[in-house]
């Protein structure tokens, strides 16, 4: 983190903490605010796509990448907000619990599993429009 996004959280979190308050960014600075926020809801054209707790976001929101048919076989009864195919290959993001019977299956059909930043996840739940009950 750069001194002027230091900068930045001190002064966000100082005046939080003097005047709480829900307050509005734009998902460029996600990033730069991700390590002090709690709670997040993300809006598009009006309606919150999303509300809940960054910890419990950030559990449920993975980047997948493999072979895209052994891709579309494993994120078949997912809630898929993003894919992207590359010749034989495909980057998937999804969010949902993923169990460790998940990941072994995972594992086998050579996906690998990663976590997703919390900027590309609101990204790309924007770009998809798509509401997360």
């Amino acid at each position: 983190m750069c001194l002027c996004e230091k900068n930045f959280n001190r002064v966000l979190v100082e005046d939080y903490a003097n005047h709480p308050r829900t307050i509005l960014l734009s998902t460029h600075l996600i990033d730069e605010i991700a390590t002090v926020v709690e709670r997040v809801y993300i809006m598009d054209s009006g309606s919150i796509l999303l509300h809940d707790d960054v910890d419990h976001i950030r559990a449920n929101s993975h980047l997948l990448t493999g072979n895209q048919e052994q891709m579309e076989q494993f994120t078949k009864k997912r809630h898929v907000i993003y894919k992207e195919s590359y010749g034989k290959g495909s980057i998937t993001a999804i969010y949902g619990t993923i169990h460790e019977a998940d990941r072994m299956q995972a594992n086998k059909l050579g996906i690998v599993i990663d976590g997703l930043p919390l900027q590309k996840f609101f990204s790309y739940l924007i770009e998809g429009g798509q509401i997360i009950e």
